[in-house]
């Protein structure tokens, strides 16, 4: 998830704090003051609120808790707007809209209580844990959405208006709801309750909370005793890993229970920080669900929800709502009415997938099927947090979660990290079909699997239109695309692979040239750069001088994660990604100026979901439709998102200065004899597998590109 990350930390023996901003685009460290007067300002305002609220004789009058608040929120945005800060002020200008997430020290605790959601950001403010939590966020369950309500010790208050609404948002959206409630339900209830199966989506939480750093907050359950964030935390860290992403805490004083639910591994909790009037919280509560009921995104939600606290009577409420996430957290919206979609949506959608892709959809799509669930392992390189925030690293959750949603939970897949393994050996997995019965690899990174690089990306190679073609094409007689009768010719540790079968999963379209440090204008000026690029264009590209990564890295490739680093420290001259949009979030443009067109190396890349034959044999004929309605839903997202997000991305790299440049004419015209006399020495060296796709793609290209000349619309031919 793209974000604008932004750290604060304090520098002992100084009035100064360390402030470390991360973006998409550039990163930037500096020092800004202490707000000494601001954390006075804010605990005279905490006085005044608690006096106001907390007297049954009427407290302190509303105009002038009102005005104690307008103070605070001025002398934070003071604060915020000192010229210390213009790093981060240049980053939200070059990033309009991206979400701004904070992440606050411990020892400042002071800071985290201040309502940095007054601030004028124009983007959602989202709150990160003091420390990078150490489990990992559920894996999204694709079913009708479980919501737990516990509602804690309810003498003086009178929470049955929230009840009410949460039933009837449960009953209109058909959604299972339990509700925990009365003198029966203490500790152990509750505990018992978070552990059963299938598990909770939700947990939401009504009545008293309270602060304490050491144990983690504590809630006040229906018999009156009260049970501590510490011993939440491994009764939520099992919930976790049953599909729990959402905790709502409708009580008071509610960062440390926030910090123990994001250590469990829940995705979003969303908080009072402070102390909070009965009416406010039970208003914003019942706002919240509205919003997220009616399809609004959380970010959204939480905003709206906020707003009733401004209005009266709830005079010095602002900004006391919450969202905390944690680092790896995926965009959260509320689950759909029904956990699978209905016949006539189905028809739809996946007629529209399987009518541009060959897949018939069959009768009884819609029926459960009669031979149970299937839970498939599937193997991937999911690598670094960074890769997954990348459109191409959030393939195998979302695959995954569209086939749950399609199937109403019958069909999951369970991601396996084989980062480890080399492509060929993931191969050989699935191919045996034990371990794991599917696989999502990279044949850029294993020379053993160089015959399947016409299913991935040729150098000056086929268009994005052509290659959807290819990867579906079929001579008469066969019972596979053309590209797939390789495979039981191709051998990892002396077994054929003649138990695969693929599925087309995902399109980038056309690729960019790469970022480099310097002008290309000639030959010359590639001898002796050292560049991340991977498969036959780097090969290509090594016959002009350049160093490439099994070279520069000790025979591995130089992964997302290290290219940064290794340019700005001068261990890379140039770097090749993929395009505008993930290049970007790589931060790659903050270090190097010129960004060449075109990746005549990847002129359209694609991905395929690696197949076990016998798994799938084995499926139940609705169970094996959804897997190919899945992929093919993946294969348009990725294209479509591709375009659409590198749109904007062009424009911002445009707006920061980068110097797009095209590599010359000349040099083009090397580098495509180069690579064709390559393609012509592997087929001579290997005629019976890579020869043997070479010979029957260069016939397809010649037949499609006859047929897209005819065709195809040249939008200038209009052109005056």
């Amino acid at each position: 998830m793209a974000s604008i990350d932004l750290s604060l930390q304090s520098l002992p023996g100084r009035e100064e704090l360390a402030v470390l901003v991360v973006s998409p685009a550039s990163q930037a460290g500096f020092t800004a003051p202490l707000p000494t007067a601001l954390l006075e300002s804010h605990a005279a305002w905490r006085r005044r609120f608690v006096h106001h609220f907390g007297s049954r004789e009427g407290g302190l009058p509303a105009a002038v808790l009102d005005d104690y608040s307008d103070q605070l929120i001025r002398g934070l945005r003071q604060w915020f707007e000192h010229e210390r800060w213009l790093p981060l002020h240049r980053a939200l200008r070059l990033q309009p809209g991206l979400p701004l997430r904070l992440r606050i020290t411990p020892e400042l605790r002071a800071l985290e209580e201040l309502p940095w959601e007054t601030l004028p950001l124009d983007r959602p403010l989202w709150r990160l844990p003091p420390q990078d939590p150490p489990q990992p966020v559920a894996v999204a369950r694709a079913r009708r959405a479980r919501l737990l309500l516990v509602v804690g010790y309810e003498q003086d208050l009178d929470l049955q208006a929230e009840v009410a609404e949460l039933e009837d948002l449960a009953r209109r959206g058909r959604q299972p709801l339990r509700i925990l409630r009365g003198p029966a339900v203490g500790p152990q209830a509750l505990q018992a309750v978070l552990a059963e199966e299938p598990g909770w989506d939700a947990l939401l939480f009504l009545g008293h909370g309270d602060a304490s750093p050491e144990r983690g907050g504590r809630l006040q359950l229906g018999d009156g005793s009260w049970i501590s964030g510490a011993s939440l935390e491994g009764p939520l860290r099992r919930a976790v890993d049953r599909g729990l992403s959402l905790v709502l805490l409708h009580c008071c004083l509610g960062i440390d229970l926030a910090h123990r639910a994001l250590a469990a591994g829940v995705a979003w909790v969303q908080v009072f920080r402070e102390r909070v009037p009965d009416g406010a919280a039970a208003g914003a509560f019942r706002r919240l669900l509205r919003e997220l009921q009616a399809g609004h995104s959380f970010a959204q939600a939480q905003q709206r929800a906020a707003q009733t606290l401004e209005q009266p009577p709830w005079c010095g409420c602002r900004g006391l709502l919450s969202i905390y996430c944690h680092p790896d957290a995926p965009p959260y919206r509320w689950p759909r009415p029904s956990g699978v979609l209905r016949r006539r949506e189905l028809l739809l959608l996946g007629g529209t997938a399987a009518a541009a892709y060959g897949i018939g959809l069959g009768q009884g799509w819609d029926r459960r099927s009669r031979h149970g669930s299937r839970v498939w392992r599937m193997a991937t390189y999911q690598g670094s947090p960074q890769y997954r925030r990348l459109l191409v690293g959030q393939v195998p959750e979302r695959l995954a979660q569209r086939l749950a949603t399609l199937t109403e939970g019958r069909f999951r897949l369970e991601l396996v990290d084989r980062s480890a393994l080399s492509s060929s050996d993931i191969l050989g997995l699935v191919n045996e079909g034990r371990s794991v019965q599917c696989g999502y690899i990279d044949v850029y990174y294993d020379k053993v699997l160089l015959p399947l690089i016409f299913a991935k990306a040729v150098p000056f190679g086929l268009t994005p239109r052509e290659q959807t073609a290819w990867l579906w094409y079929t001579r008469k007689g066969d019972d596979r695309p053309f590209h797939q009768t390789v495979y039981p010719r191709l051998a990892v540790d002396g077994v054929r692979l003649d138990q695969l079968v693929s599925i087309p999963l995902t399109l980038t379209g056309g690729q960019m040239g790469g970022w480099f440090k310097r002008e290309v204008n000639g030959a010359e000026d590639l001898r002796g750069l050292r560049m991340r690029i991977p498969g036959l264009g780097a090969d290509v590209l090594n016959a002009f001088g350049v160093q490439t990564d099994f070279a520069i890295n000790a025979g591995r490739v130089i992964t997302a994660d290290q290219i940064l680093p290794r340019l700005r420290d001068g261990r890379l001259d140039a770097a090749e990604w993929i395009g505008p949009y993930d290049d970007e979030l790589l931060g790659l443009p903050s270090a190097a100026r010129y960004y060449y067109t075109p990746g005549w190396w990847e002129p359209s890349t694609t991905n395929e979901l690696m197949v076990s034959r016998r798994a799938l044999a084995e499926l139940p004929a609705d169970l094996r439709l959804a897997l190919q309605t899945a992929c093919a839903e993946t294969f348009l997202w990725t294209r479509r998102e591709y375009d659409l997000r590198n749109i904007e991305a062009l424009r911002r790299l445009r707006a920061e200065g980068v110097q797009l440049r095209r590599f010359p004419p000349a040099l083009m015209r090397a580098f495509a004899q180069e690579s064709e006399r390559q393609l012509r020495e592997q087929e001579r060296q290997d005629p019976e597998r890579f020869g043997y796709v070479a010979a029957e793609w260069r016939r397809f290209r010649s037949r499609i590109r006859d047929v897209i000349a005819v065709t195809q619309f040249r939008p200038e031919e209009g052109q005056p």
